[in-house]
């Protein structure tokens, strides 16, 4: 059925959220009460015809001039209900519907959320904003966006093919704006996840201009307001989502089968005397100032000192029973770095070349348990040159047996306890670990340089893992200071 070849019977319904809960009381006169996900309101002296018209919006979508038809019987007219209703606009869901087709609805997120009035927009240029994001929903898809209050949930599939209708000009052939496009426009508007431009010369948009916005990306920003806020109508933080829908990741990765084809598969690591450096580590003050700390050190990355930094920096000190509410198959860890609600999704990996004199060329995982590297049975050649391009990137390095540290993540283990908030979650504790590791290093007499991007693809090639099951995300050069610097 396509929209533009009906008679427009444009109507535009009014519900609430279907997580609001209502007590209408007993009586005429008793208070109303809405229990929110943001708050609990209460309305003292409720209206007859707001009453009616909560209890309407109850039950599913109504026309509000239909809520003071008989025999409701109020004696207000459409405007003083809207004014009574104003209040409630963050609770309230804005249905566009041809007769009884619904074609979108416009649902709040936010206790902030205020739906502007429907003004007219033909003539005037508009486009989805640069921040809006179309993706799948429960029953069809919605458009999303991290500046505004609102989701806009799709019902009918005409719709969506709309939307490369939306942008045009009163002018624009291929963009005729029937009654039911330019409804749609003004709920878009209306909603914030269309702009309209200011001028219709030389169309610019106040989102392109605006200083604040300059910098984000959407992907950036919409991963920042996701993990911060509880936004878009999906749970947020330490939910356990994911129970009974999967087995519990592990509170430390198993060791990977052994390659018959490579005998040195497992390396032991020295375990550094925790006694003896109490006593003559430099103090944190001298670790963290530069030049106060003196350059001390062989002039080469050795296996032990290597050993000993992971040991320092990313062991498990101890296995610990689930915490607090967690669920009893979901245990914990303690470990030298701080991790969100020691969760723990973090591995540690070591990629050396030919030029890393403490190992064979090759990609190693770090086993935080037993303090030993772990060969991987990936191709030693992308580990290589992971490395290698990672050397070229830290110019100050002495090049005498440096390594690339690379992290990565099993994001389920992260994922079966947070929703939503489980990758921004990840990456706080890369920081933690990448801080960690550069602190003892610089203690050790050894010097660190972390590194903006590197190549994904190559780091999944050389460990030999599935990258939607342990992803890469921080790499950073381990390597030996130069004589009369002060280091990173």
């Amino acid at each position: 059925m396509h929209l533009d070849s009906l008679a427009p019977q444009l109507v535009n319904l009014w519900s609430l959220r279907q997580d609001i809960v209502v007590d209408l009381g007993t009586g005429p006169q008793d208070a109303i009460l809405l229990e929110t996900p943001w708050e609990d309101l209460r309305i003292k002296e409720p209206s007859a015809g707001l009453r009616e018209a909560v209890r309407r919006m109850l039950l599913g979508p109504v026309a509000i001039r239909n809520v003071l038809a008989p025999p409701s019987g109020s004696p207000g007219g459409v405007e003083e209900l809207l004014d009574e209703l104003r209040p409630l606009q963050h609770l309230i869901v804005r249905t566009l519907a041809i007769g009884a087709v619904p074609l979108l609805s416009v649902v709040p997120v936010s206790g902030r959320a205020r739906f502007t009035r429907l003004k007219p927009l033909l003539g005037r240029t508009c486009r989805l904003s640069r921040f809006a994001v179309i993706r799948h929903a429960p029953g069809g898809l919605c458009v999303e966006s991290s500046l505004v209050d609102h989701r806009v949930d799709l019902h009918h599939p005409g719709v969506l093919g709309m939307l490369g209708r939306v942008d045009g000009t009163a002018d624009d052939v291929d963009a005729p704006h029937s009654p039911v496009v330019e409804a749609v426009r003004a709920y878009l508007v209306a909603a914030g996840v269309l702009v309209v431009a200011d001028g219709l010369a030389e169309p610019s948009f106040a989102e392109d201009r605006d200083p604040a916005l300059t910098g984000w990306s959407p992907d950036e920003l919409l991963v920042h307001s996701g993990s911060r806020r509880e936004r878009l109508g999906r749970p947020r933080g330490a939910a356990f989502a994911q129970v009974g829908r999967m087995p519990p990741p592990p509170v430390v990765k198993p060791p990977a089968a052994a390659d018959p084809a490579r005998p040195a598969h497992r390396i032991a690591l020295a375990r550094p005397d925790l006694d003896r450096l109490a006593a003559t580590d430099p103090p944190l003050t001298a670790v963290l100032e530069p030049g106060l700390l003196p350059v001390t050190g062989d002039g080469e990355l050795t296996l032990d000192r290597l050993g000993a930094l992971l040991y320092r920096a990313a062991r498990v000190r101890a296995l610990l029973p689930p915490a607090g509410f967690d669920p009893a198959d979901y245990p914990t860890s303690e470990r030298p770095y701080p991790s969100v609600d020691d969760s723990y999704a973090l591995e540690v990996y070591v990629l050396a070349d030919e030029e890393a004199f403490c190992l064979p060329p090759g990609a190693y995982h770090y086993d935080p348990l037993d303090h030993g590297l772990e060969r991987m049975t990936g191709d030693p050649g992308a580990a290589a040159g992971l490395a290698g391009a990672a050397r070229c990137e830290a110019p100050e390095s002495t090049g005498a047996g440096s390594v690339l540290v690379a992290i990565s993540a099993r994001f389920a283990r992260a994922a079966y306890k947070f929703s939503g908030t489980a990758y921004s979650n990840i990456l706080k504790d890369v920081g933690a670990l990448q801080q960690t590791l550069a602190l003892v290093a610089r203690a050790m007499g050894l010097q660190t340089r972390i590194l903006s991007v590197a190549d994904a693809d190559a780091f999944q090639r050389a460990v030999g893992l599935d990258w939607r099951v342990e992803v890469s995300v921080g790499d950073m050069v381990i390597s030996c200071r130069k004589r009369g610097s002060c280091g990173n």
